[in-house]
């Protein structure tokens, strides 16, 4: 195994955030044997990293904003990401990578929406036009996050060349299901949550999944629902439902549930999913996320179409000895799909492409 020189290309670095997580677990991993740097607009850097760091500069009032101004700051750094083997970026980000990985499918997501704002849809499409250029005649290793991911590419932007998959990791040491010793009886009394009553966990975007949640709460009254999200829309008030904010201790509330929903109407990934599963819980997924694929349905969680969502969400939580059940081959599904396995697949990529001379 050789050296290489690595450039990590995202526009923040941080720990929360799906692309933000994936890209740290790959500086922190990676520099232990290569010589990475990290180019990023904001970058959270522990004193003690073994990787270096270079600020982007980019113009942050929006999302829109940002992917097309952070190519321009990018392109003052050029001398200095030539000089690495390995440029990966985290979908368009501008330049000259040999490495991306896809995140999402900007038009994939535009096409599932129902009732965006035509402002929203404007940011979106124009979005997806970048996108689409780039890959569009981008002839480097492309990493999907899901095998959706990878259709979707080759569906709206004719994507030819080959595709890896590799799915987002989980660290299962954080979620692991022996965490309910340690907080479910506390986190249960804080959110008033009873002893015997089933309580089911949701955490993300509510834009993706409300009219799912919102049925689901009406058709299982006796069913207590806790949502933790940043969203400041589609909130609505009902006996059996808190909506909580975001916390950097979800495993809290891991532990104190006793199902996972999930009925989102399109996630690239949904890095929550593989989270729940470490922590031993049932997943009631959409067959819109790209976690689901890690899922055999009836087996390690349940997978369903939205049309029946939320009948069968409510009719297995009726049974706490099946939510065990499907909870424990959850864990152990779960543990195949550790962030160490991620590096070293992304490293292969890293490898094969140092091997081929165009890619330099």
């Amino acid at each position: 195994m050789h050296r290489l020189s690595i450039a990590l290309v995202v526009h923040d670095l941080h720990n929360h955030g799906g692309h933000s997580i994936y890209s740290k677990i790959l500086a922190d991993e990676l520099s232990r044997r290569h010589d990475v740097a990290v180019f990023a607009n904001h970058c959270e850097r522990p004193p003690d990293a073994g990787w270096k760091y270079h600020h982007v500069r980019a113009w942050r009032s929006s999302a829109l904003s940002t992917v097309h101004t952070f190519p321009l700051g990018l392109r003052s750094q050029s001398a200095r990401l030539d000089r690495y083997q390995i440029r990966h970026t985290q979908g368009y980000c501008g330049n000259d990578p040999n490495v991306v990985t896809a995140h999402i499918c900007v038009a994939a997501y535009l096409d599932s929406l129902q009732g965006a704002s035509p402002r929203h849809r404007l940011s979106l499409k124009l979005m997806a036009a970048a996108d689409s250029r780039f890959y569009g005649r981008f002839e480097g290793q492309v990493i999907a996050i899901s095998r959706k991911i990878a259709g979707e590419l080759q569906e709206f932007y004719g994507v030819q060349g080959p595709i890896t998959v590799i799915p987002h990791g989980v660290n299962t040491a954080r979620f692991k299901s022996r965490n309910r010793e340690r907080h479910r009886v506390t986190t249960r009394r804080q959110l008033g949550i009873k002893e015997g009553e089933i309580l089911a966990l949701y955490a993300g975007d509510l834009t993706k999944a409300h009219t799912y949640l919102k049925a689901l709460s009406a058709a299982a009254p006796n069913v207590r629902l806790a949502i933790v999200t940043s969203s400041r829309a589609y909130h609505w008030s009902s006996p059996n439902v808190q909506i909580l904010p975001v916390t950097r201790e979800l495993e809290r509330y891991y532990a104190a549930a006793d199902a996972f929903v999930f009925p989102t109407t399109y996630d690239a990934f949904g890095m929550v999913v593989l989270e729940a599963m470490a922590a031993g819980l049932p997943v009631f997924s959409s067959d819109r996320a790209g976690a689901a694929e890690l899922i055999q349905s009836g087996k390690d969680g349940f997978v369903i179409a939205l049309a029946d969502w939320v009948d069968a969400t409510v009719a297995g939580l009726r049974d706490p000895d099946l939510l065990r059940t499907i909870g424990a081959e959850a864990e152990m599904t779960a543990s195949r799909y550790d962030w160490p396995t991620v590096v070293r697949e992304v490293e292969q990529v890293y490898f094969k492409t140092a091997a081929t001379p165009d890619s330099q």
